[in-house]
């Protein structure tokens, strides 16, 4: 019995670490090779607006060039919201988001803070093929050249202040797309790990 004990005692303390990857760990910002923007890339305009809890709601935010190439795509599926502050949300109430790019990166800034979802997530698609920089790997011993560091490029969730972890059902949405589930608001990016 003290056996059992100590060894569930053991389980929870390596469980709270942080065990790094692959474990589901965290790791640093200074860890990751953050996809960057081209020199020059047209800002993103960031979009607020009214996700209702009863019907799908999607938004796609757009560099400001003459052709608005896609920067993200954001989907909300029906049911998804769950509270907003600790107070529930029902089939008929609607919350206003705010959904920014991160400057200098590919990545997203999702609020307000205090919104849960269901386990009906929403997802976002990044799409980084007209003006990402992908040359930053040619500095990292990490990746033989572009093309393994594009192939290991993940979307990553801030866990706490400067530690990420892998999102949920990142990876690959197609030709220079990369997807993943939103299960929090708050800081996404697109990066590989070193």
């Amino acid at each position: 019995m003290a056996a059992a004990s100590a060894l569930a005692a053991a389980l929870v303390v390596v469980g709270c670490e942080d065990l790094g990857l692959p474990g589901g760990g965290t790791v640093a910002t200074a860890d990751l090779v953050v996809l960057p923007l081209q020199t020059g890339a047209p800002p993103v305009t960031p979009q607020s607006f009214y996700v209702y809890n009863g019907r799908p709601v999607t938004r796609q935010l757009t560099h400001s060039d003459a052709a608005l190439n896609a920067y993200l795509r954001i989907e909300f599926p029906p049911g998804c919201l769950s509270s907003l502050n600790g107070t529930p949300l029902s089939i008929d109430d609607s919350v206003f988001v705010t959904v920014e790019s991160r400057a200098g990166g590919y990545g997203l800034t999702l609020s307000p803070s205090g919104l849960e979802f269901t386990l009906e997530t929403p997802t976002v698609t990044f799409f980084y093929g007209r003006y990402a920089d992908p040359s930053v790997a040619d500095a990292e011993p990490s990746f033989a050249d572009v093309a393994a560091y594009l192939a290991a490029l993940e979307v990553w969730e801030e866990a706490t202040v400067g530690r990420w972890r892998v999102a949920r059902a990142s990876g690959p949405a197609g030709v220079d797309a990369i997807a993943a589930a939103l299960d929090a608001p708050g800081e996404l990016l697109i990066a590989a790990a070193r």
